[in-house]
């Protein structure tokens, strides 16, 4: 019984590799393995593609006579350099005062108390 099972197996394990590797043998790999194994001779030309459909007049892909124009209300460079500026000073403020929130001296801890003399049985 137990050799029925490794034989079982083995050919569960051994058909998916050969069918693999005999699929790579031939540049048929387009029409995937049921193309390649029923022989399809991968031929495109009686099918439609993306790309020569894109060569014909489409209007629901953009061209570049439609692109918009340039925006407008763009920030100049001296806007810019400002807005920089000030970040560049929150920045540096916002580090002093980690600075100084750091320095403040921490109180020192209570002292931890005595343990209690606990007897059993007596209160």
């Amino acid at each position: 019984m137990g050799a029925i099972g490794r034989r079982i197996g083995l050919v569960c394990v051994a058909t998916p590799m050969i069918l693999g590797l005999s699929a790579c043998a031939e540049p048929r790999l387009d029409n995937g393995l049921w193309g390649a194994m029923m022989g399809d001779d991968g031929s495109t030309s009686d099918k439609a593609s993306p790309i020569r459909a894109m060569k014909e007049n489409r209007t629901d892909y953009p061209t570049l006579g439609s692109v918009p124009p340039r925006p407008t209300g763009l920030t100049t460079d001296a806007q810019r350099q400002t807005t920089m500026d000030t970040l560049t000073n929150d920045r540096a403020a916002s580090r002093k005062r980690k600075a100084d929130t750091e320095a403040i001296p921490m109180p020192t801890p209570l002292e931890v108390p005595a343990k209690p003399k606990i007897v059993p049985g007596r209160s």
